[in-house]
């Protein structure tokens, strides 16, 4: 096929959908959501993993062999999928090639010039063709995708699907670092080292974990007050201590039937890889004694006010 009427394609198929991207600091309930969403039969199954593509963040990796760095698109796509994929986007791969060689960067999101990159490169064509692909690889149903990190890169997101709907996870800071301080310990436990950058995002300090925050508050606000029909927040407080009505509000938002969080295995699909998310979304307390000092609460004290939107 021509590319220009593949291109075309592209447009008129991703202005028929209405994917649902998941999205929010990492450790806010975005596992928990993205699985609540993927039971529903109108979604694309998931109930064997949960996968994050990080295809917004690092779109250039879709343009590269196989690796371990693109593996989770590829599950995604469809690992005996991607050499046809590739195939199908070969101008777009020659076109990276030649920008690159005359020096841009591949990296958009942090960069002065993120419009130009984001035009030059062709990442919405990109985006397009990749979710373009998974959808049929994944039975032509209605798609969800999560990616905490996505929340730095929703305008992309909604440049390239006008119809998206945004589910933006929040939770307790409190709560978010201590899960992150408990989940670092046990990797060290595991076996790695506690420089391993693989676990680097685990282990920041408070200030810096609560200016994320204040950053993530603050992009939330922008979001809303651009597109507001086009987002959502989901606290995990809120989701975990009343999961029917909660649960109700999101199915009502991206405009699907309410199943509910204990509807019947008959109704959605029976999650194989955690049997924890075949169940109603629990209350989760949290001893931040265990993981936080008295200081450390007491910064999160102070700064919990200064946010926005909803973080219990």
């Amino acid at each position: 096929m021509d590319f220009q009427i593949y291109k075309k394609m592209l447009g008129d198929w991703a202005s028929s959908q209405q994917p649902v991207f998941i999205m929010g600091p990492e450790r806010s309930g975005t596992s928990l959501l993205f699985q609540q969403v993927s039971n529903h039969p109108e979604f694309c199954d998931f109930s064997h993993a949960t996968v994050e593509t990080f295809c917004f963040v690092k779109p250039w990796l879709l343009l590269e062999p196989a690796g371990p760095e693109n593996y989770e698109m590829r599950v995604y796509l469809g690992q005996k999928n991607f050499n046809a994929f590739q195939e199908k986007i070969h101008p777009l791969i020659e076109r990276n090639r030649k920008l690159s060689a005359e020096g841009m960067h591949l990296q958009y999101l942090n960069s002065p010039e993120r419009e130009t990159i984001w035009y030059e490169r062709r990442y919405k064509h990109l985006l397009r063709a990749f979710f373009f692909n998974s959808w049929q690889n994944l039975g032509k149903k209605r798609l969800v995708e999560k990616t905490p990190a996505h929340i730095r890169c929703a305008e992309e997101i909604l440049s390239a699907f006008p119809n998206a709907k945004l589910l933006i996870c929040t939770r307790d800071p409190a709560e978010i670092i201590a899960s992150h301080k408990k989940r670092f310990k046990k990797e060290v436990e595991l076996g790695k080292k506690p420089g391993d950058q693989s676990i680097a995002w685990l282990n920041h300090s408070t200030a810096d974990y609560l200016e994320y925050f204040s950053a993530i508050d603050n992009k939330i606000s922008a979001l809303a007050a651009r597109h507001s029909n086009k987002l959502i927040v989901v606290p995990y407080g809120q989701l975990t201590s009343e999961p029917e009505q909660n649960l109700k509000k999101v199915f009502d938002f991206i405009g699907v039937d309410n199943i509910g969080a204990t509807a019947s295995a008959d109704e959605k699909t029976e999650q194989a890889w955690d049997p924890l998310l075949n169940q109603a979304p629990q209350k989760n307390h949290v001893d931040f004694s265990e993981q936080l000092s008295p200081q450390d609460i007491e910064l999160i004290d102070a700064h919990r006010p200064s946010l926005k939107n909803s973080w219990i």
